[in-house]
């Protein structure tokens, strides 16, 4: 983690700011508006006062964004909407967010969350490319990501930075144009849903996960009982001695191979734990994790 508590906020170590600026937030039509800093990034979107986070949700978690006119500072203005799901709740919350520009952070924030590219819109990309840049599309969307030096391979590069031009300048310039956003990003680090492996330094296809948005939804409990924590999932076709678990602060890193898939999650606790004080139980599909707070 890198921190500096003076005047930047906590960054995770594979976490990069994609926009950030001046803002303020509610998430109550009848409270007041909050100030801090708004920051969008490759994890999640929040908004940062000195020392603390007032609102945090995930990218994954984000339902819905759009534009509606809010009172502020006795006029109407622009101001984000936000929808988004909270750890058991049953029915998106909302939280409005004003900040400048409000129409670029609507847009980044909807690629980040919401985008979803199929087989019908890499088809209307590809038939606007030449065959070299053709085949560095096709590459990414096949294996889901690709370092420069996979993709230099794909038609023989004469160097990366070749491979650079026809990315920005060909294959993005073409989607932007017909999609309206850049379809591939480059990411320093990101975990491959289908695989839970971390991918670092790749090209990835933009938006939602194109296999994740199938993973059906786990069954999840979590019980606070005093010095530990105990979390109860279902987890079908799995063999406990394949079940790989660890932490990071405070979430619960699970990995396995099932017999459906290679299963992968991050599960955010309530409080931070001691990464020696695990003890797992697997019966019937059912698994058992407890974990024993930090002192």
């Amino acid at each position: 983690m890198t921190t500096n508590r003076k005047n930047k906020p906590e960054l995770k170590a594979d976490e990069e700011v994609i926009l950030t600026h001046p803002g303020f937030y509610k998430d109550n039509l009848r409270s007041g508006w909050k100030p801090g800093h708004l920051y969008l990034t490759n994890l999640r979107l929040f908004l940062w006062q000195p020392a603390r986070i007032i609102f945090q949700t995930a990218l994954e978690n984000i339902k819905g964004v759009s534009i509606q006119q809010r009172g502020f500072i006795l006029r109407s203005k622009d101001a984000l909407c936000i929808s988004y799901l909270q750890l058991r709740a049953k029915e998106p919350s909302q939280a409005w967010i004003m900040v400048r520009d409000v129409e670029t952070w609507k847009n980044k924030i909807f690629e980040r969350s919401l985008l979803e590219i199929n087989q019908e819109g890499i088809d209307k990309i590809i038939k606007e490319l030449d065959p070299e840049s053709q085949s560095i599309l096709l590459f990414v969307w096949q294996n889901r990501h690709a370092t420069i030096n996979e993709l230099a391979h794909t038609y023989n590069a004469p160097n990366h930075m070749d491979v650079l031009h026809r990315i920005r300048n060909i294959i993005n310039s073409a989607s932007e144009r017909l999609i309206g956003f850049p379809v591939l990003v480059f990411q320093r680090c990101k975990i491959d849903e289908s695989t839970g492996e971390k991918i670092m330094f790749s090209w990835w296809i933009i938006g939602s996960d194109k296999f994740k948005k199938d993973k059906p939804e786990s069954l999840l409990d979590i019980f606070d009982e005093g010095d530990y924590l105990n979390v109860i999932m279902e987890l079908k076709g799995a063999e406990v001695e394949d079940i790989l678990l660890g932490v990071d602060k405070d979430k619960l890193i699970l990995s396995c191979k099932t017999s459906e898939s290679n299963y992968y999650e991050e599960i955010s606790l309530p409080s931070r734990v001691d990464i020696e004080g695990i003890v797992k139980k697997y019966h019937n599909n059912i698994l058992e994790v407890r974990l024993q707070k930090n002192a």
